[in-house]
């Protein structure tokens, strides 16, 4: 038991079962992250907006409504909603600050960033897309390498063994978990169009693309006109301003159209 033959398979499982726990505690989609404890509006369903704090969650989301609600069994400080329930919200939206506040200023600065970010933006930017068109290449060295380490040792006769380096090999190149498509990271911090459906047909609104991820797009300063969505705001008093940051499910919403600046 005193050989590294013995002890080095021990150590690999105990660590890639560690580190994938520690991954899948943090791995939240970046793009929701970004509305993370911000005052959000949700649409449940048709009829049913609600507003609050957004906490984000890797198995789903909490908003603290900012008054206790009372319902028929007790006062309600917050909505839990978990991850399948997630992918069924059409959208978050988050009311832009008024510009004479701090927080206006501030996120004025953010939109000016945005559409004309500095080099080191741009340089952190296209450091992750290089990751992003490598990591199948940083996945297969990185099999090789465990495959190197593990080979005339006692890890391949370990039950699940494979299936063990499948999900380290898996939580490490899932790190940077940030979707690269060519189309979308073209027209990053540019005026684009997005389309999606509602009860009233087809919907087309217009803003700037910040980010995006597989499950959703974020776009900055959206000028709304839905109706439904506005009579939403309206309910929760939030129709004050005209500028809005909207976060669109992608399984609903796609980018259709580049408008010219």
């Amino acid at each position: 038991m005193d050989t590294l033959a013995f002890w080095l398979p021990l150590f690999l499982l105990f660590f890639s079962a560690l580190l994938g726990a520690l991954i899948k505690r943090r791995s939240c989609d970046h793009c929701l992250k970004k509305f993370a404890g911000k005052e959000v509006l949700i649409e449940l369903d048709s009829e049913h907006w609600i507003s609050g704090e957004l906490q984000v969650f890797a198995q789903g989301i909490e908003l603290i409504m900012p008054d206790e609600k009372v319902t028929p069994f007790t006062s309600v400080h917050s909505r839990i909603i978990h991850s399948s329930e997630v992918e069924k919200i059409p959208l978050f939206i988050r009311q832009a600050p008024d510009p004479d506040t701090r927080s206006g200023v501030e996120w004025h600065k953010e939109r000016e960033k945005l559409l004309n970010p500095p080099f080191f933006k741009r340089l952190q930017r296209a450091s992750l897309n290089s990751y992003n068109m490598l990591r199948d290449s940083f996945a297969q060295a990185l099999k090789a390498i465990v495959g190197t380490v593990s080979k005339d040792t006692r890890l391949g006769k370990t039950k699940d063994a494979d299936k063990r380096l499948l999900d380290m090999q898996n939580n490490l190149t899932d790190m940077v978990p940030n979707a690269w498509e060519p189309i979308l990271e073209k027209y990053r911090g540019k005026v684009v169009a997005v389309e999606r459906k509602s009860s009233t047909g087809e919907v087309y609104e217009s803003g700037i693309l910040e980010d995006y991820s597989n499950r959703f797009l974020l776009l900055r300063d959206v000028k709304i006109s839905d109706p439904e969505i506005l009579s939403g705001l309206h309910a929760c008093g939030k129709c004050k301003s005209n500028a809005y940051d909207v976060l669109y499910s992608r399984s609903q919403t796609i980018l259709r159209y580049s408008i010219q600046a």
